[in-house]
């Protein structure tokens, strides 16, 4: 569990003031706003540009969102004062977290209309997360199980499956594609956190870039697989892996990168030294902010329009919308 927590604040790490090194995307970023708060962010979109988070309120709660045709919507339920969602599929249906009635925070799936939620349990234990869903409606995240620890799920039809580990205690699940292939983190029988790739029953071990940890975030319908892993020297660089290779992304000129979405064509988004970046043909290229100094790419359609988080001048942080 502490190699895990070492990962997931790798995952977040940011190095405040570092210029990219790299050219910068044409794409514009545009503020999606907030619900009333100082703070939103965006985690995904599909290709009919509906996009998903969670937001500050008026209030101060942190509360999912549905961003459409210019308007920011709420989807809290209002049992509990959290939630957020972290993902959309092309039918609309929406995953993440709400808090229940009973204070307890639950994987949630949210109708096509986003007028409904409904809680998808757990694996016993007091927690659940759900991160992806297919076009399928399959959905994937991690649980609590009875003896506590996070493990990777499937969730299909009502029904949650643990998806095991690879020889650890623990894992979890960030991403799927419309194959129902799941990707994401586990720690190992010698006690390191790699990445995983899951079908059909079996889990497979997709390595490192040298050094002892990494995590997949998303797969797209190719197989491509994406994240960030530890080098030989020690450093956190974001990967592309496909076909049984790993290869290293790089960074915007420091030492850390992590790539959090794949579109069908092959474009990765992510962070790389605080700074929001699109992947391709090679190069990495920097998202402008919107006048802050820090942005996040979370996602990206197979349009090529990306979404994330970034600071503005003032020092609020909104969620945005390159395109």
């Amino acid at each position: 569990m502490k190699r895990i927590l070492i990962l997931l604040i790798g995952l977040t790490l940011t190095l405040a003031g570092v210029q990219p090194a790299f050219a910068k995307s044409a794409l514009t970023p545009i503020d999606l706003g907030t619900l009333g708060g100082n703070f939103s962010s965006a985690f995904d979109l599909n290709n009919s540009l509906q996009v998903v988070g969670f937001s500050l309120t008026t209030s101060g709660a942190m509360h999912a969102f549905l961003w459409q045709d210019g308007a920011m919507t709420d989807l809290d339920s209002g049992a509990g004062t959290f939630s957020r969602a972290n993902a959309i599929n092309r039918q609309g249906q929406i995953v993440g977290i709400h808090q229940t009635a009973a204070g307890e925070f639950h994987a949630a799936l949210w109708d096509a209309d986003a007028d409904a939620v409904t809680d998808l349990g757990t694996l016993g234990g007091a927690e659940s997360n759900a991160f992806d869903i297919n076009d399928k409606g399959q959905v994937v995240g991690y649980s609590q199980d009875l003896s506590g620890n996070f493990r990777a799920f499937l969730w299909e039809a009502g029904e949650m499956m643990d998806l095991g580990t690879l020889g650890g205690c623990c894992s979890v699940a960030n991403g799927l594609n419309r194959q129902g292939q799941v990707v994401g983190f586990s720690v190992t029988e010698a006690g390191e956190t790699h990445p995983f790739l899951w079908e059909a029953g079996v889990m497979i071990d997709l390595g490192t870039l040298g050094g002892w940890g990494s995590g997949a975030n998303a797969i797209n319908n190719r197989a491509q697989v994406v994240g960030q892993s530890t080098t030989e020297d020690g450093l956190v660089h974001a990967f592309l892996w496909e076909d049984g290779v790993m290869i290293d992304l790089g960074t915007l000129g420091g030492p850390f990168s992590s790539a959090l979405s794949i579109n069908r064509p092959g474009q990765v988004v992510g962070v790389s030294e605080g700074h929001a970046f699109l992947w391709e043909a090679g190069q990495m290229i920097t998202l402008e902010s919107l006048g802050g100094f820090f942005s996040r790419a979370a996602a990206i359609n197979d349009r090529g329009q990306v979404v994330g988080q970034s600071a503005l001048a003032s020092g609020e942080s909104h969620a945005t919308l390159w395109k």
